[in-house]
């Protein structure tokens, strides 16, 4: 309480003096204490591909015109190679129109500044970063519903360090041209293997595991039982811990296993078998052989 002999309107000065002081008080701590806060670090702004689909019509009109191209082009393989499906143009990538990937100068029938600044392949290592990461830059590497393995990290890596690595295309092919990527083992023969080979690859990374995750509880190579490439289904007998013999040699893996593991099963008769009768025990192949129960 103020002294009694002071005015009542004195109040009024402590109360200005008390916000001023609030307000200068406040003022002074500000800058310090912004200078003790944790900096939150900036949302990095993501590159955007130059959309120019709009631009690209006058290139379309040329590369699905077979007797436009044949005024530029005369070699029968060429000429097929730069052709493009029309119907392809309404695909995912072909969408984004030529010029969004390809570059070059859009809007014109002139061929050569059509063709000025052409990136041919913007898949390669040396453009990817600028035009397919802007999208795929976090593929996955490991696509354990298709036991897939692929060289996704070790590429985007490569692509934007700079190393010498495989174009997208290499395994995906054109997208926008109404190809489709390398999925059949001859196919990564004719090229994968040829070239990781020629490359000096790993032998490890040439066999089934460099390419397939193994959906099983096993360490053995997929060759060791699987013997075609266009299959999984398509096996033979491998190695196994007891000798199977009679209409057990005869058995698929999974009548006895349970898909897709192999482990767990102690190789008795009752692992499989029920015992019909009440006599005897577990060693079944006391009185019955593989041949037949009733042997």
């Amino acid at each position: 309480m103020l002294p009694s002999h002071w005015p009542k309107w004195t109040i009024i000065l402590i109360a200005l003096a008390l916000a001023v002081f609030a307000v200068f008080f406040g003022l002074v701590l500000e800058p310090v204490a912004q200078a003790m806060m944790p900096r939150p670090t900036p949302t990095p702004i993501l590159p955007m591909l130059h959309y120019a689909a709009p631009q690209s019509w006058d290139c379309i009109f040329c590369h699905t015109n077979y007797e436009k191209l044949r005024q530029f082009v005369a070699d029968e393989a060429k000429l097929e190679r730069l052709w493009i499906d029309p119907a392809d143009i309404y695909s995912t990538h072909g969408r984004l129109g030529c010029v969004t990937c390809h570059g070059g100068t859009g809007n014109t029938q002139d061929v050569a500044l059509a063709h000025q600044g052409l990136v041919p392949n913007p898949s390669d290592y040396r453009e990817a970063a600028k035009v397919c990461v802007i999208c795929h830059g976090n593929v996955r590497t490991d696509i354990p519903e298709k036991h897939i393995h692929t060289p996704h990290k070790r590429i985007l890596k490569g692509i934007r360090e700079g190393w010498e690595v495989c174009a997208c295309s290499n395994c995906h092919g054109p997208v926008a041209h109404g190809e489709k990527p390398l999925a059949s083992h001859e196919g990564l023969a004719a090229y994968c293997m040829d070239c990781h080979q020629a490359k000096n690859v790993p032998p490890e990374r040439l066999k089934c595991s460099g390419c397939h995750i193994a959906p099983h509880d096993i360490a053995l190579d997929c060759e060791t039982c699987h013997r075609s490439t266009r299959t999984w289904s398509n096996v033979r007998l491998a190695v196994h811990p007891v000798e199977l013999t009679g209409a057990h040699a005869q058995l698929a893996c999974f009548d006895c296993h349970k898909k897709p593991n192999f482990r767990g099963l102690r190789y008795v008769c009752s692992d499989c078998h029920q015992r019909p009768h009440t006599f005897g025990d577990e060693n079944c192949e006391r009185c019955h052989t593989t041949e037949g129960w009733k042997r």
